[in-house]
């Protein structure tokens, strides 16, 4: 396994190479970027270093803050096989123009008003929750043209920072979006991480937290992967991120990990590891907001939920709940026309999901939101709605209730 580490005094990506037991302090185990890359071409091993990812001095000392987004669904019309779209994704044909013209109206919002804030605090990094395009382009030719173009859309904001993403549902959609996904989207993330990845599944530790990057798409082999970077996980915090939620938290309750019937026994086990390892858990997916504290028998975990498709600028929230009274099987009634057949199984979700929420709110608007991590560890997210520049609320997540980071 290979992951990175920073120094803030230092302007050069270090990369530290983990063979027996790691240990942060044995200079043998780290390695420069030149020698690193000697080392492994003996190895017939090819690092697709990028050139400007980390090329900045990170923020001084412990503390550290990141942009948060949650799906952007990047798309135009030209992307799309539209009679492939019509034979195999007739429904979707509305939201292929809605997100089109959100990409072209409203993203470009987005992003300035973004950068403004990432400015201000000195990001470290950006990091968008999956769903970064609509897919469902018909061909990999297409799919790449939608991806490529996106990538150079974030290449033109000249962030001069990471831009990670995370496998979504609709990255992977479509015909040759899988092949695309591979031959593209990963390394364009390896040279983000500075590490090289084949799948979507990654990890890296920066000052006193842990990031893991899950692929709830591929769930056998990522839940494999999880226990064994978990098994060495020593850092004060852990941020896992993931497309789909882990806990249900409104009306489509079965749009969560391992959420569907006969599944509740890997369900438990990824909940009870979570928040064994006490994570804060960010995922999309819903285009929904939210944020809650789930206990377990091994301790509790925190999970926040951000969309940034904005409809418009001025859009205005819709249905805030707060307190965990709210948290109930009534939450089916916040979509009456969702899944009729499903409607059962979602509220028996909530319900069983209700002893175990010590903290929710949840509101309907999309926008965009910065992660701040004090030298003490205290985190804070700052939610924005919209394209505003105040924020519409701050929580200190580690002082939730029901949270034990």
């Amino acid at each position: 396994m290979v992951w990175y580490s920073w120094k803030p005094q230092e302007k050069s990506l270090k990369l530290i190479i983990k063979t027996k037991r790691y240990k942060p302090n044995s200079m043998s185990n780290e390695l420069n970027r030149r020698k690193f890359i000697a080392s492994m071409g003996a190895l017939a091993v090819a690092l697709p270093l990028g050139t400007s990812a980390f090329d900045f001095i990170p923020s001084k000392g412990n503390g550290f803050n990141f942009v948060l987004l949650g799906d952007l669904h990047y798309d135009k019309l030209e992307h799309h096989d539209m009679d492939y779209v019509k034979l195999k994704y007739p429904n979707d044909i509305t939201q292929i123009e809605n997100y089109s013209r959100i990409t072209r109206e409203n993203l470009p919002l987005l992003l300035e008003v973004a950068k403004e804030k990432a400015k201000q605090l000195n990001v470290d990094f950006w990091l968008q929750l999956g769903d970064f395009v609509e897919g469902l382009c018909g061909s990999e030719q297409l799919a790449t043209k939608q991806v490529t173009e996106f990538i150079a859309l974030v290449k033109e904001q000249e962030l001069k920072r990471p831009f990670f993403v995370i496998k979504g549902n609709h990255d992977v959609t479509g015909e040759g979006a899988n092949e695309m996904y591979n031959e593209t989207v990963l390394p364009w993330q390896s040279k983000e991480l500075k590490t090289a990845v084949n799948t979507a599944n990654a990890t890296f530790v920066h000052k006193k937290a842990r990031f893991i990057f899950f692929d709830c798409y591929r769930l056998k082999e990522s839940m494999i992967w999880l226990k064994r970077v978990l098994a060495e996980h020593k850092e004060d915090l852990l941020f896992f991120s993931v497309h789909a939620p882990i806990i249900p938290f409104d009306a489509r309750s079965n749009w969560h990990v391992f959420g569907k019937p006969g599944q509740e026994k890997e369900r438990e086990e990824l909940v009870n590891l979570l928040g064994k390892h006490r994570a804060i858990v960010l995922c999309g997916h819903l285009h929904k907001t939210s944020v809650l504290t789930r206990t377990t028998p091994e301790g509790s975990l925190i999970q926040v939920c951000v969309g940034s498709v904005i409809p418009s600028p001025d859009a205005p929230v819709k249905n805030h709940l707060k307190g965990v009274e709210s948290y109930n099987a009534d939450l089916v009634n916040l979509e009456p026309r969702f899944s009729p057949t499903t409607l059962s199984e979602r509220k028996v979700n909530l319900e069983n999901e209700k002893p175990f929420i010590k903290h929710y709110e949840y509101a309907d608007f999309c926008g965009y939101a910065n992660v701040m991590i004090s030298a003490k560890n205290d985190v804070d997210i700052v939610i924005y709605k919209n394209v505003d520049k105040t924020p519409w609320t701050t929580v200190r997540l580690t002082d939730l209730p029901g949270a034990t980071i």
